[in-house]
């Protein structure tokens, strides 16, 4: 286990685990869930994803903003056709919206692991870990990861468990996806011993993760 490397993720749930994301709770029927709570749980990188990252991203750190772009949406649609039980129809691919990067970049420069509170109607997923820990696949597997905590039958998570991060990123009806990715010298989650940390940030559009419906 390498004590070095730190990595976290939000919820609307407290996480036992590594990430932020909207979970399948929320306010009234047509309201989706925003309301984070402060994530407080550190733990451990302690192997390697058993999915490879995309051809050519061997980098970590902050890349370069087109490999970025394209790696952050061949990692989702990577996730979206692997969903479980296998979507019918097929889960159509996400596009790249410069919209939702702009507005991810913007909060993402504050360097706050935390939801944006005025990102309007885009869905979030956060991550956050020490540098040189993810590339931007393993962040997206990280949240796709979550779908061994998703009980489809149920529509809910697996008690004590996370899923928002995932069912956000395979919900049917979300079209496009706009990320950014930045290092940060301040507010780490991880504490004063590691106060140079990593923040991703991602919003979906139209939002996923709303009461009441499934993600496909």
């Amino acid at each position: 286990m390498a004590s070095s490397s730190r990595v976290l993720r939000w919820s609307s749930l407290l996480l036992l685990t590594p990430l932020l994301g909207c979970g399948l709770t929320g306010q009234g029927t047509q309201r989706k869930a925003v309301t984070p709570q402060r994530q407080t749980v550190t733990a451990s990188r302690e192997k390697a994803p058993a999915t490879s990252p995309p051809p050519k991203e061997k980098a970590r750190g902050v890349p370069p903003a087109k490999d970025f772009a394209r790696d952050m949406v061949a990692a989702h649609n990577q996730a979206r056709a692997q969903a479980v039980p296998t979507p019918k129809p097929a889960l159509p691919a996400l596009t790249w919206s410069d919209e939702a990067a702009k507005k991810a970049a913007s909060w993402a420069k504050a360097c706050r692991f935390e939801h944006n509170p005025d990102r309007g109607d885009f869905g979030e997923n956060l991550a956050a870990a020490t540098p040189d820990t993810w590339t931007t696949a393993e962040v997206v597997k990280s949240w796709a990861d979550e779908a061994a905590d998703f009980d489809f039958t149920r529509n809910t998570c697996k008690k004590g468990k996370v899923c928002g991060h995932y069912t956000q990123v395979v919900w049917r009806k979300t079209g496009a996806v706009g990320c950014a990715t930045v290092m940060c010298n301040k507010n780490s989650p991880f504490g004063s011993r590691f106060p140079t940390w990593q923040l991703w940030v991602c919003d979906y559009t139209p939002a996923g993760n709303w009461v009441g419906q499934r993600p496909y």
